[in-house]
């Protein structure tokens, strides 16, 4: 079996130059199998979009094909290598993991299998924990956080970043939505590495009454010092952080200095699930737990099969931060068991992602090229 081709679709959520858009990767093989992966642009119809298509298309469809689809570890690295001298970093790496996860698609899909089987282990059902980062007032957002709780979750997460909300808004609104939630519930924060090392300080401070269970992405994601000094200051909350962070050298620097608590890898972002699997290799080592950020789609299958995944984020049906790509893909069904410790997710058990296109969204957000 050998790689025929590597193809694009381009989907927008809408004509508005900003709206999300994503573009569905398929790998396609001389026997007919076929594997499916995607990327999600936050700028659909943007500069942005036009060079991942480009390099998908032209630089890292010409490094695959005629290879064999199986050997997802050399195939990794020769489209990395496809770009000299570094290239392979950066939006490159946002390209490589569209194809990365076709393969993985394409290779458990050979065995008729979901992708978490072929990772080693099994696991009945997923801790998870509510993304409730609603841009809302104070009270709105206590208000649907303790909806979530209603609903069964006992962790939940909300955005206090600067690129948002002042710090004195960030404080109300961790203050409404504690007293909204009760104190059993875990609260954690992301600031989106909008922060700097002193306001993390002073900040975590001021809600040591509101019992932060963590605090995400307090720095940039290059200050690797301030992770250090602000760990060492937050008592009883832990610091978090590795979304924008990629490969291996990157998280070994965050675990080696006890930068973070918990690593939080994002398949798209380091490039795929190749790439992600040595991050969590480095972890486990580590003893450090991995909590992957967003995409829970292809993030549930690494939950599900590996041992060191504490919980996974989970998105609601009501949170515009996926919108489109709930509507755009019906596939995998997530299917939840509610428990007292939690809302937890079963794993999926069809072929491969399980990434299945709604056909008249796909057609009606179809970017023609």
């Amino acid at each position: 079996m050998k790689i025929s081709d590597v193809t694009v679709k381009r989907c927008n959520a809408s004509r508005a130059p900003d709206a999300t858009g994503i573009q569905i990767v398929e790998v396609h093989t001389d026997v007919g199998a076929t594997g499916t992966g995607f990327v999600s642009m936050a700028s659909g119809g943007g500069a942005t979009s036009d060079v991942v298509a480009t390099l998908i298309r032209r630089t890292l469809k010409a490094a695959v094909v005629g290879q064999d689809p199986l050997f997802t570890e050399q195939l990794w690295r020769r489209m990395y290598d496809a770009v000299p001298r570094r290239g392979g970093d950066g939006i490159v790496r946002f390209c490589i993991a569209a194809i990365d996860f076709a393969l993985w698609d394409l290779r458990a899909k050979q065995l008729n299998a979901p992708v978490s089987a072929l990772l080693g282990g099994h696991r009945a059902r997923i801790a998870t924990y509510a993304n409730c980062a609603h841009h809302l007032p104070p009270d709105k957002l206590a208000a649907k956080a303790a909806d979530y709780v209603k609903q069964g979750h006992t962790a939940l997460k909300i955005r206090g970043s600067a690129t948002y909300v002042s710090l004195a808004e960030a404080t109300e609104r961790v203050k409404h939505v504690r007293e909204a939630i009760g104190p059993d519930v875990k609260l954690m924060v992301d600031v989106n590495g909008t922060w700097d090392v002193d306001t993390a300080i002073q900040q975590l401070k001021r809600w040591e009454r509101y019992d932060v269970y963590w605090l995400e992405e307090p720095v940039p994601p290059d200050d690797i010092p301030g992770y250090v000094r602000i760990r060492q200051r937050a008592g009883r909350t832990y610091i978090v952080g590795g979304e924008q962070h990629v490969g291996v050298t990157e998280f070994r620097q965050l675990i080696e200095h006890g930068a973070v608590d918990v690593v939080q890898p994002n398949a798209a972002i380091t490039g795929g699930i190749t790439d992600w699997l040595r991050i969590h290799a480095l972890a486990t080592l580590a003893s450090v737990p991995v909590s992957p950020w967003n995409l829970q789609s292809v993030h549930i299958h690494m939950a599900a099969g590996l041992p060191n995944v504490k919980w996974i984020e989970y998105f609601m049906p009501d949170n515009p931060l996926l919108e489109f790509q709930s509507r755009l893909f019906k596939g995998p069904v997530l299917r939840e068991e509610k428990t007292a410790e939690g809302v937890f997710l079963i794993p999926p058990d069809g072929p491969g992602l399980g990434l299945e296109l709604d056909p008249s969204t796909a057609a009606a957000s179809l970017v023609k090229e």
